[in-house]
Order: C-alpha cells, then sequence, then structure tokens
C-alpha cells in the first residue's frame, strides 16, 4: 500500500512538472515566432537567417531548442501518464513520440551551422532534414499513442484525442505548409501555433489529472 501511494506521488510529480514544460514551451515558442513575424527585416528573405542577423538567429536558434526540449518533456509526461494502456504496441508508439520531439532539438541547433546559407542551398535543405525528421517520428508515434488513449477510454474523449489530433495535424497541416510554403509565412506560422496550442492542450491536461 505504501508503495502504491509512492507511485502515485512520483506519477502526479512527473505530470505536474511535464504539465508546466509543455505549456511553457509551446508558449514560448509562440512568442518566439510572433517576434519573428513582425520583426523588420534586416537580412534577405533568401537566406535562412531572414528576417534577423546571423547573430541573432544563432540566439533564436538556442531559444526555440529549449522550447522543443521543454515540449518533449511534456510529451514524456504524457506518455508515462495513465492515458493509454501500456501494452507492446502502445510503449513502441510511446517511445516513438518522446524520441522524435527529443530529435528536433539538435534539429534547431543544426540550423546555426548554415544560418548564412540561401533557404534553396544544399547545406539548408541537409539540415532542415534532421527536425523534420524528428518531427515525422513524433507525428505518428503521436497518432499511434492517440489511438490507444481513445481505445482506452480512461481519459475523456476530447481530452485522449489530443495527441491524435496533434500528430496528424502536424503531419498533414504543418508540414506541407512548411515545405510547400515557407517557414516565414503566416499561414505557416498559424498552423505553427496551433499545433503549439495543442501541446499546450495536453499540459493542461497533465496538470488536471490526479
Amino acid at each position: 500500500m505504501a508503495i502504491d501511494s509512492i507511485d502515485h506521488a512520483v506519477g502526479l510529480s512527473s505530470r505536474r512538472y511535464g504539465g508546466v514544460a509543455a505549456i511553457a514551451g509551446a508558449l514560448l515558442a509562440i512568442v518566439g515566432n510572433t517576434t519573428l513575424l513582425f520583426i523588420n527585416p534586416v537580412v534577405s528573405e533568401d537566406y535562412l537567417s531572414y528576417p534577423v542577423t546571423l547573430a541573432q538567429f544563432r540566439w533564436g536558434q538556442l531559444f526555440f531548442a529549449l522550447t522543443q526540449a521543454l515540449m518533449a518533456v511534456g510529451i514524456y509526461a504524457l506518455v508515462r501518464s495513465d492515458a493509454a494502456r501500456r501494452t507492446r504496441s502502445t510503449k513502441v508508439f510511446a517511445a516513438l513520440a518522446v524520441i522524435g520531439f527529443a530529435i528536433t532539438v539538435p534539429g534547431e541547433l543544426v540550423l546555426i551551422l548554415v544560418a548564412d546559407k540561401p533557404f534553396d542551398s544544399t547545406a539548408v535543405n541537409a539540415a532542415s532534414t534532421l527536425f523534420g525528421i524528428g518531427l515525422l517520428i513524433a507525428d505518428v508515434g503521436l497518432i499511434g499513442y492517440g489511438v490507444a488513449a481513445l481505445r482506452a477510454r480512461r481519459w475523456p474523449r476530447g481530452w485522449a484525442a489530443l495527441p491524435l489530433v496533434l500528430g496528424a495535424f502536424q503531419l498533414l497541416v504543418v508540414t506541407p505548409l512548411a515545405i510547400g510554403v515557407s517557414f516565414t509565412s503566416m499561414l505557416t506560422y498559424t498552423a505553427i501555433a496551433l499545433a503549439d496550442l495543442l501541446v499546450a492542450a495536453i499540459g493542461v491536461r497533465l496538470l488536471s489529472t490526479e
């Protein structure tokens, strides 16, 4: 009985920290992207560092790497929660979701190395691939975990659907827009902001569970 109480306390603490991390990471990302959207450009839009200087871009990528790391902590807390039964397949999807989000952290940092290159350069395309791979892995994991959460019926249906909605939205909306339109467009910004809000919503749910 004492062991169960300890496990419950540890799990509750993990969910609280994860919830705070998810919300903080998501909101900070929105603030950062909003700042870039409305800042006066100081470089040509053909270059990766647009609209800021190389030095500002490098600091910015450190900031965005932090936001991704915080959201990864939130996703880890999600898959450690009681939202879905811990079957073998669910564990695989959970691992993919966490690993994918974790990969996006170096995915942000590696762009520092090509900040002075044109958007359409081979170097930028290669560097951007790391973030894209991480996001794809995370989306597959989130979709699979979300389906498991809906089947488990441990969370209210709307909350349980959040991982599935987040993964599907990133896979079917955010990624195509980022590739086909550009990261700096208002349409892509809006889509990314909505994805961040879904992460924040997961954080809210984690904080509200007992």
